[in-house]
């Protein structure tokens, strides 16, 4: 998430056998953590940009058999934080076990996107890879990659629709088979309808959408190695005002496996919980418009991203027991791979659980041991 709009976050897309969920069977629900990136120097190669782009060939890839979306373990429960003890302290508050963590990999250069921090040099404290490794059963990493380095040539998108950076996405997803982490949920350029995010947004013009379109399918192939079994999250933010709608952006049910959506109560006006929310219904993608999306595409929704907000610049609903139960009522009655709360005052957030008393008892009500928007314990 990210201080701007919401603040804090021949391949085809047409018809065809739609893509396998890439998931294996977990036993129980558990909770999803978000950790930040760490950083490196800035890579890229330069070329004449009036040349136009000849395409490479395009990956050997086949899409894999599909899973409906109610035979899915689904409902798992997140959470925000920097470190796996806080993470785990906070899966002890909340009554039930930790199965699933949101990173963030880093966008300095191509070396840090093909070889994330988390799997090949974590910081003291965040080695998320090995929390993964100790019981890969059980734990899923959910990954957020942005799709080109930061400082970007304004053709990335024709670039990347082309092929020129298919080595990049093989290596990715060669390190992070030969890591163990070769079975992660991967959040392809998530928020991609949102400008703060110059490494993935889509672009304000049809042909950039749909070199969006394409660079995204390009990566879903090429990161497909020998021994991966991922799933890919495509992931919007709701609104922004002014967005392109979901189906617009979509690259096709063959290169999807979840429709994630993320959500901050902010940039609402009214300030009645109810108001608020049938306002937030209104928006560009919103919750019920992405929901129906995925349910008409057989597909699980996710909430990798989701928060109150501290009252103050940015229209927030502060302490709102009703948005957590807003959220769970979605939660509960969807097929929902995965949500995880950003517990977290940065971003624009300006407040955690801690922070909201109301809300954080609402949360552990609904999300808890015993919860209705959450599997058994």
């Amino acid at each position: 998430m990210v201080d701007t709009t919401h603040q804090e976050s021949p391949a085809t897309g047409g018809p065809g056998e739609p893509r396998k969920h890439g998931r294996r069977k977990v036993v129980g629900a558990g909770l999803g953590v978000l950790a930040v990136a760490v950083g490196g120097g800035v890579y890229w190669a330069t070329r004449d940009t009036s040349t136009p782009v000849q395409p490479a060939p395009v990956p050997s890839w086949t899409p894999r058999p599909h899973v409906p979306a109610d035979e899915l373990d689904t409902k798992w429960v997140g959470v925000q934080t920097h470190t796996v003890s806080v993470a785990e302290d906070f899966g002890q508050w909340l009554g039930r076990p930790l199965d699933c963590v949101v990173v963030f990999g880093s966008e300095n250069d191509w070396k840090a996107i093909e070889g994330p921090w988390f799997a090949m040099d974590p910081p003291e404290g965040q080695d998320w890879g090995a929390w993964v490794r100790d019981d890969p059963d059980n734990r899923t990493l959910v990954i957020s990659t942005a799709m080109v380095p930061k400082d970007p040539p304004s053709d990335w998108r024709a670039r990347g629709a082309a092929g020129e950076y298919d080595q990049h996405w093989q290596r990715f997803g060669r390190n992070l088979v030969d890591t163990g982490l070769g079975s992660s949920i991967v959040r392809i350029g998530w928020e991609m309808n949102g400008k703060w995010y110059e490494t993935h947004y889509v672009g304000e013009s049809e042909e950039d959408r749909e070199d969006w379109k394409e660079y995204f399918r390009r990566i879903v192939m090429a990161m497909e190695v020998e021994g991966s079994d991922f799933e890919i999250d495509f992931n919007i933010a709701e609104g922004p005002q002014n967005s392109v709608s979901i189906d617009q952006l979509y690259p096709g049910d063959d290169y999807v496996d979840i429709i994630g959506i993320d959500v901050y109560d902010s940039y609402i006006s009214p300030i009645d919980p109810s108001a608020r929310w049938q306002a937030k219904d209104e928006k560009v993608n919103s919750v019920s418009a992405v929901v129906d999306f995925a349910v008409a595409h057989d597909k699980p929704i996710s909430f990798p991203e989701w928060a109150m907000v501290a009252e103050g610049s940015t229209q927030g609903g502060g302490d709102s027991p009703e948005f957590i139960d807003q959220i769970a009522d979605v939660v509960a009655s969807t097929d929902v791979r995965y949500q995880a709360y950003f517990n977290s005052p940065e971003g624009g957030v300006g407040m955690t659980l801690e922070d909201a008393p109301n809300g954080s008892a609402a949360f552990e009500e609904r999300f808890g041991a015993t919860g209705d928007a959450a599997p058994e314990a």
